[in-house]
């Protein structure tokens, strides 16, 4: 039955009468044989430049995303992606299954109408009873894709962290994830779009519609879809979408590129496949080979004994390594948390720097679709920054997940200008948007939090945890779930 659902397909070929490839073409004349980036590090920014890649696509768009939540954010997406299939855009949409109970009436309705396909990746095949389906087959629903990109027309893609939802792009008052994704142009785009070939075309990618045996109503999902245009929450947003709506058109957004030789790593669908791209063998030949410096950022950071003895081992040799992670307080997963700060004193004893994420979201947003800041700030960005000139951006964090059971995926960029940017802005930052681990006289880990106006604080424990977090911390830190996290 499945067969007649799932037809393989693959990346249309680009098309160079089209305004999209003379206009980006204009800009990579600047650099013909490398990859063009643009940082999108504030939230509303980076969902304005998906609408507006999206809006102006002729040709194809190709969506893979480990969560697109059924949000204000996650609803603007499909219905955005809709109006695109209804002027002639072929969209491919592929979504990890673990994020959608609840939205299977509104997916197919999507994948109902013509020039959209949707699909699921690793799904629940008992779609109204999840748990007993989680309960019998573990071992295989516990495997996720957590990839995350967006590609136009074959000539320019969104890669890196962020998922679709609200969190993710400053559209909630409740927390504020701190991302980052790079919008890239050039030789690179076409491996994504293999990239996504290869999951699209793989046993693991099932048709919503072959999964869903209900008849749906369309009209009224869709219905529901452009209701949600229509709220007032959306205003500042159609505003910044506005300034982004042109943006591969202006001549002047080559002022704001770095130009980067460039590469994607990726793992296969089938986890542990031996697969030259695959992402945490070569991330780790990335770093065994720095010579003065690594920063790490990474929301999820479990480094293991061998993680640990790696990165103390580089710091022996002289290389100056930081590791930004979320404090207790900021974290959006006490049990990951549970995992990491088993790691903490030996990596600060080897002289590794460790600094934690403040929950203060105030000096997080420099835009927001609301007009006051979330309450509270979470890192969420995957960068890896090595000698200030070879970066990795994308979805993979350092923890047992993304190693063993996630599959994941991130552009590699050699590019010295943008990795002494991102290097010494968050240097300059850290200290005083994180607190900073180090040892006390009795051997103690301290958390020590500075400021621009006053003397620098101490603290003895884990700073702005309520007790509650701390005891969920120090229960799930007695359990043997690190290899699941």
């Amino acid at each position: 039955m499945l067969a007649q659902y799932k037809r393989p397909s693959t990346y249309l070929a680009v098309d160079p009468s089209s305004n999209n490839y003379q206009d980006i073409q204009r800009l990579r004349d600047f650099q013909p044989e490398r990859t063009g980036v643009l940082v999108l590090n504030d939230g509303l920014g980076a969902f304005a430049v998906r609408i507006a890649l999206i809006d102006r696509a002729s040709q194809s768009i190709d969506a893979q995303y480990y969560m697109l939540k059924g949000d204000l954010t996650g609803d603007i997406f499909l219905a955005r992606l809709l109006k695109a299939s209804k002027r002639g855009v072929r969209v491919r949409l592929l979504i990890d299954d673990i994020n959608t109970a609840s939205m299977d009436d509104k997916l197919t309705a999507l994948a109902m109408q013509p020039n959209i396909e949707l699909r699921v990746f690793n799904p629940f095949y008992q779609r109204g009873f999840r748990g007993g389906n989680m309960l019998g087959d573990f071992g295989r629903l516990n495997k996720r894709m957590h990839n995350k990109s967006l590609t136009i027309d074959g000539l320019a893609t969104v890669v890196g962290g962020r998922n679709i939802g609200d969190e993710y792009f400053a559209a909630t008052e409740e927390v504020n994830f701190n991302d980052f994704d790079a919008l890239a142009i050039g030789p690179v785009v076409e491996k994504v779009s293999q990239a996504f070939d290869l999951y699209w075309n793989s046993e693991q990618s099932y048709p919503i519609e072959a999964l869903n045996s209900k008849d749906v109503d369309s009209h009224a999902e869709f219905l529901k879809l452009e209701q949600q245009l229509y709220q007032n929450d959306v205003k500042s947003f159609i505003r910044a979408h506005q300034s982004y709506a042109q943006l591969l058109a202006d001549k002047r957004m080559a002022d704001f590129l770095y130009w980067c030789d460039g590469d994607v790593l990726v793992d296969h669908p089938v986890k542990g496949t031996d697969y030259p791209q695959d992402v945490s063998h070569n991330l780790a030949k990335l770093l065994s080979h720095a010579e003065q410096s690594i920063l790490l950022s990474s929301p999820y950071f479990i480094p293991g004994e061998a993680g640990s003895d790696a990165l103390v081992a580089l710091a022996d040799k002289g290389i100056d390594i930081s590791v930004l992670t979320n404090s207790l307080a900021a974290t959006d997963v006490a049990a990951v948390h549970a995992g990491y700060k088993k790691y903490r004193k030996r990596l600060v004893e080897g002289n590794v720097f460790i600094y934690e994420l403040k929950p203060d979201a105030k000096q997080k947003q420099r835009l927001a679709f609301f007009g006051k800041s979330a309450s509270r700030a979470s890192l969420h960005s995957k960068v890896f920054v090595i000698d200030e000139e070879t970066l990795f951006v994308g979805s993979f964090n350092w923890d047992p997940r993304s190693i063993s059971l996630n599959t994941e995926m991130g552009l590699v960029l050699t590019c010295p200008d943008l990795g002494k940017e991102i290097a010494h802005r968050v240097k300059n930052n850290l200290p005083y948007r994180s607190y900073q681990l180090s040892l006390d006289s009795k051997d103690d880990l301290v958390w020590t939090e500075a400021f621009r106006d006053k003397a620098a604080r101490v603290y003895d424990s884990e700073p702005q945890a309520s007790i509650w977090r701390k005891f969920q911390s120090w229960i799930i830190g007695l359990l043997p779930v690190e290899s699941q996290l």
